[in-house]
């Protein structure tokens, strides 16, 4: 029943996102995509019977795993921070994410599930890329703050699963529908963890050419270990 209610969401997204693929460039889909995710939870929320607990300055998704994104999200960030940030900025975005990768190397896979990697883009206990944010960082929504802040706290505590139901659906379902329509174009939707692929992107101006070639875009940068097409 549950994967029935995302694909109600899947299936016409992926019709969309295959039209726009192919009448705009990937930057331009990507960012069509995002205001229609964006409007298609506004109103979820908005008919959603249950409250949402989320609120400005509350950031205990962003700390709680390393943050992850598909290639096509991780250059949309990568575009953001070109426009927005000022030298310092991108300073202190870099570093972070260095830290970040760094204390992933050092430690063991067992100690890798216990770290609380703060998002590179976490300022204040706010996002400075919220524009051009990832998916999965649109779809996050609890309906008990206590329970996230449980879960982050206890680095042995199971994901807190206090969700809106409806809006989860309509968040999974549509990110699945555009990632599906990127994929039937062969390009790499592999989910990297943001940190090392931002620095890759930063680093790397053939991250770009690899992805549109249909190579895997990002050759350094790690990827989710619950990513399936990770071997691919």
């Amino acid at each position: 029943m549950s994967e029935e209610r995302m694909l109600e969401h899947a299936r016409p997204e992926l019709a969309q996102a295959r039209e726009d693929l192919h009448k705009f460039t990937m930057r331009e889909s990507v960012v069509r995509f995002y205001a229609r995710h964006d409007a298609k939870l506004d109103t979820a929320v908005q008919a959603s019977p249950q409250a949402l607990a989320c609120e400005a300055g509350c950031s205990y998704c962003c700390r709680q795993f390393e943050v992850v994104a598909h290639p096509f999200e991780v250059f949309e960030v990568q575009a953001y921070v070109s426009r927005h940030f000022t030298a310092e900025q991108l300073r202190g975005t870099i570093e972070r994410a260095t830290r970040n990768v760094n204390e992933r190397k050092a430690a063991t896979e067992a100690a890798r599930l216990t770290l609380r990697p703060t998002c590179p883009f976490l300022v204040d206990h706010s996002c400075s890329v919220y524009a051009a944010r990832p998916s999965v960082c649109r779809n996050y929504h609890s309906t008990d703050k206590d329970n996230c802040q449980k879960s982050f706290e206890d680095p042995f505590n199971t994901w807190p699963n206090t969700y809106a139901h409806d809006v989860f659906h309509a968040a999974m379902g549509g990110a699945a529908g555009f990632k599906k329509a990127v994929e039937e174009l062969g390009l790499d939707t592999r989910t990297y963890h943001l940190s090392s692929a931002f620095l890759e992107a930063m680093r790397s101006p053939d991250s770009a050419k690899r992805f549109n070639s249909g190579k895997r875009a990002f050759v350094k940068a790690t990827f989710s270990e619950f990513d399936s097409s990770a071997s691919s």
